[in-house]
């Protein structure tokens, strides 16, 4: 008799471990993509605004641009979709030109022995890079330019969940288009003034 309270334990185990098993894993957080509509457009005296991506992402490490959940590149056209309009003006081009939209992994020296066992360290860094050019040319073949550079880096210790990596990558590239607006819209008012309406 005695077999039968301990057969019945174990059933018990299994069944919990299969219910367990059987759990759905949390959904992975969905973000938002980065967006400018709050700010006031800037008006181009242009007729048409085109986009370059010279940036290309490598696709493997150091380059992690493609686990980011929100692309700088795709930031960048957001911007441009939320804070460049044209006037109409057919004889006059604005190119808007990502040069870099780089997110690199560097991974740093932990301590070893003991020293290491007991201390939860910094495991790698993340630098961001954006670099983008604003070109506007005229048929008669004058033109004027700026440029606006932004980095973030953020450090992240040994152990991070993919979530808390995430969560880290899309505050970077948020902080990063944060502080290359501000930048851009200097340029242009202070290089571009006569390209604004």
């Amino acid at each position: 008799m005695a077999g039968i309270p301990r057969f019945l334990a174990i059933v018990t185990l299994l069944m919990t471990t299969a219910l367990f098993g059987c759990a759905k894993a949390p959904p992975n957080p969905v973000y938002p993509e980065i967006t400018f509509q709050h700010l006031n457009p800037l008006y181009l005296n242009v007729g048409e605004i085109k986009i370059i991506d010279e940036f290309k992402p490598p696709l493997k490490l150091p380059h992690v641009e493609h686990e980011l959940p929100v692309s700088i590149d795709q930031s960048v056209r957001n911007w441009v979709r939320d804070r460049l309009r044209t006037t109409g003006n057919s004889s006059a081009v604005a190119t808007v030109t990502i040069k870099d939209a780089s997110a690199v992994e560097k991974g740093l020296q932990k301590e070893t022995g003991l020293k290491g066992i007991i201390t939860k360290d910094q495991s790698e860094l993340y630098e961001f890079h954006l670099l983008v050019e604003l070109k506007i040319t005229e048929i008669s073949g004058s033109s004027a330019f700026v440029t606006a550079e932004a980095t973030r880096s953020k450090s992240v210790p040994e152990g991070i969940t993919l979530n808390q990596r995430e969560k880290m990558y899309f505050t970077q590239v948020e902080a990063l288009m944060r502080a290359f607006d501000p930048e851009m819209e200097k340029n242009i008012r202070t290089f571009m003034g006569a390209y604004l309406r």
